[in-house]
């Protein structure tokens, strides 16, 4: 049975840089078709049929330019999962871990504000994405190790270094810090987009609460400076 294989940061990369850059009017058409289609009816529901048809397109120009649905999908869906937190948004945070004197609380405040602003562009689209990587085992397990790489170790590390600092209890596990951390942002945009959508948020305040009990707890017990 052959290996399946994984995606790479190069991957994604090479299809962001032609998601952004369509060689044609038609391609651009099909492309902003399936994001659009992708985020309001989810993957199964987006058919090639009717992507052509909302891009003034036909089905065989589509696959001129796509010689599957697959490569279609992985245009659309490779560049959210780049921008979203495998690899920009890392970046960016990396930057908040290396100054003079983080600490959690704004740290956390930043990776989830930046986040959610580029969820914000498209929650539709990155509804769709969160559901194909619980429901699409092969696209989960090739993108695996790259979020290993890419978010968790990166989390982790940074962690470690605030713990260093005396920033974060010596006693905390930072493993376990961190996956309450994930556990907050995929709650959190999971209520906010997905059950509680048609409820009023307040995403800055709503967010430096989730840091303040993150940070402080929630009992009525002292806090340590």
């Amino acid at each position: 049975m052959a290996k399946k294989k994984s995606v790479t940061l190069r991957d994604l990369e090479h299809e962001a840089k032609k998601f952004r850059t369509p060689a044609t009017d038609k391609e651009k058409s099909i492309i902003e078709a399936a994001v659009a289609l992708m985020g309001e009816r989810g993957i199964g529901g987006a058919t090639t049929a009717e992507i052509a048809r909302r891009a003034g397109v036909t089905e065989k120009t589509l696959f001129r330019y796509f010689p599957s649905k697959k490569d279609l999908i992985n245009r659309v869906l490779f560049p959210v999962l780049l921008q979203s937190g495998l690899t920009r948004l890392w970046e960016q945070v990396e930057a908040v871990l290396k100054t003079k004197s983080p600490n959690l609380k704004s740290w956390y405040v930043d990776a989830i504000t930046r986040e959610l602003s580029g969820v914000a562009k498209n929650v539709g689209l990155t509804r769709t994405v969160s559901i194909e990587l619980l429901q699409n085992e092969e696209l989960r397990g090739a993108l695996a190790s790259l979020w290993q790489q890419r978010i968790w170790r990166p989390m982790v590390d940074g962690l470690e270094e605030l713990k260093a600092t005396g920033m974060i209890r010596k006693e905390v596990d930072v493993e376990v810090l961190a996956r309450a951390i994930h556990c907050l942002h995929v709650g959190y945009f999971l209520t906010r987009h997905v059950f509680g959508s048609d409820q009023e948020w307040d995403d800055a305040w709503e967010i430096d609460q989730m840091a303040e009990i993150l940070t402080g707890g929630s009992t009525g017990a002292a806090r340590r400076a």
